[in-house]
Parts: structure tokens; C-alpha cells; sequence
């Protein structure tokens, strides 16, 4: 039986750094990385010490490893690969994500993102379009297959990387008998509202006026803020600062 860290990050560069070194420190045997499973044997030779990040990043453009533009990949994970090199040739290094759902996840990110776009033009909400969207991504037999590559390749001390959801995973992998934990890598995290959003619809406790209403939320967080800003770092703390704002005038 392994004793299984679940590290949630959330998808900003500041929480990859804090994540990368509760690896370097956490004195892990195995790591999992929430990477499409493809990219292990190039992420293992990077991590040893054999390929450097810009053939790395040039490996994955030229075989096109992930759906979504290296170099924004690149900016969320950067902290987090450079740790990879600091752990040590006897840390065993696994991607785990479903190929698959990870090409799902991208589709269906960019499709929200039109959504996203329609609100911002026309001011109107579908929101049973955008349920529908959000629900095409969650697959159960994906999930549980994920979490069975974890327990059955964790041993000693082992840390798996997830995103918001990764509760999730935790509650799968410890049907597997393994002592399982979840850790942030934020102390304090606000979920955005996109965030927010899915969690209330996996946990069943969605209503329509919330969705509508979370829905309006994202759609400005994107354009008053992702838009008017350099990086999801900067955006996300322009509206964090907003948004304390706004509590202390409601309170």
C-alpha cells in the first residue's frame, strides 16, 4: 500500500511553481503527471537529463503531442519540468491522462470559448448548451481508468499531479486500498467562475439560475480581464482584487 498525495493546481503558472516544489521537497519515489500518456517517454528523457526543454517543446510541436499551442502549454507547465530535473534519477516519472479525453478536454475547452465569445456579443445565455458542453468532457470509465494506472504503478511515497477536480481522482484511488491525501498547492484559491461552474454540475447541485449567472460571471472575467492583460496569472489577480473589492463594499 502507497501513501498517494493528490496535488491540485490550479491552471495558473503561480500555483505550477508552488506545486513544483512541494515536489522537489516532498522527497517522492513516483511521480504522476497529469500529461496525456504520450508524452512520457519524452517527458522521462527530458527529466534524466537527455533532451533539453527546447527539444522537448520542438518534439511536441513536430508530433503534434498536444492539442493546444506548445507555447501556452509551455507557460502553465514550465516550472513544473524544470522541477522534474531536480528530482533525481531514481524518482520513477508517469503521465497519466487518457489521450483521448485530454483531445475531449481541448475540444471542449475551445468550444467554450465560442460560447464564451457569444455571450460577450450578444448578451444572451444558453445555458443548457453550455451544460451540455461541460458534460460531454466528463467521462466515469475514463476517470476510473486513470485512476487504476495511479494504483496499480504507486509505491512509497507517491505524488499525482491534478487539476480542480482532482478530489475526484483521490476518492477512486483510495478504492484501490492506497492512504490517499489531497493537497493544494494555493493555501487560499477563489475559484474562478468557469470553475465554479463545473463543480456544481458534477456534484449535481447546479440550478439555472446559478449556471446563468456563473455563465455572465466567466464571460466577463474573459473580456474585462484575460483579454485586457498579458497571462491567466495576471488576469486572475485583476480579478481577485476586483472581487475583494466587491465583498468589502457588500459587507
Amino acid at each position: 500500500m502507497a501513501e498517494v498525495d493528490v496535488l491540485i493546481v490550479p491552471s495558473l503558472r503561480s500555483s505550477a511553481v508552488k506545486a513544483a516544489n512541494m515536489l522537489i521537497n516532498g522527497n517522492y519515489n513516483v511521480v504522476f503527471l497529469n500529461y496525456p500518456c504520450n508524452l512520457q517517454s519524452s517527458i522521462r528523457s527530458y527529466a534524466h537529463g537527455f533532451a533539453s526543454l527546447k527539444d522537448l517543446i520542438a518534439y511536441i510541436k513536430r508530433g503534434r503531442l498536444i492539442p493546444e499551442p506548445a507555447n501556452s502549454w509551455l507557460y502553465l507547465n514550465e516550472p513544473i519540468l524544470d522541477a522534474l530535473q531536480k528530482l533525481g534519477k531514481d524518482v520513477k516519472i508517469f503521465c497519466y491522462k487518457d489521450v483521448d479525453q485530454y483531445h475531449m478536454l481541448t475540444y471542449v475547452a475551445s468550444k467554450i470559448a465560442s460560447l464564451t465569445l457569444r455571450v460577450n456579443l450578444t448578451g444572451k445565455v444558453d445555458a443548457d448548451e453550455w451544460i451540455k458542453t461541460l458534460r460531454s468532457a466528463s467521462k466515469t470509465e475514463t476517470a476510473d481508468w486513470e485512476a487504476e494506472i495511479v494504483a496499480f504503478k504507486a509505491e512509497g511515497k507517491t505524488a499525482c499531479l491534478a487539476g480542480i477536480d482532482g478530489w475526484k481522482l483521490a476518492k477512486s484511488i483510495r478504492k484501490f486500498g492506497h492512504r490517499t491525501y489531497v493537497k493544494c498547492a494555493e493555501r487560499l484559491y477563489c475559484l474562478k467562475p468557469l470553475e465554479t461552474l463545473e463543480i456544481l454540475l458534477e456534484k449535481g447541485k447546479l440550478t439555472w439560475e446559478d449556471a446563468e449567472k456563473l455563465i455572465r460571471e466567466h464571460a466577463e472575467f474573459i473580456r474585462d480581464f484575460v483579454l485586457a492583460t498579458c497571462n491567466i496569472d495576471e488576469a486572475y489577480c485583476s480579478w481577485l482584487e476586483k472581487h475583494r473589492l466587491k465583498q468589502k463594499i457588500l459587507t
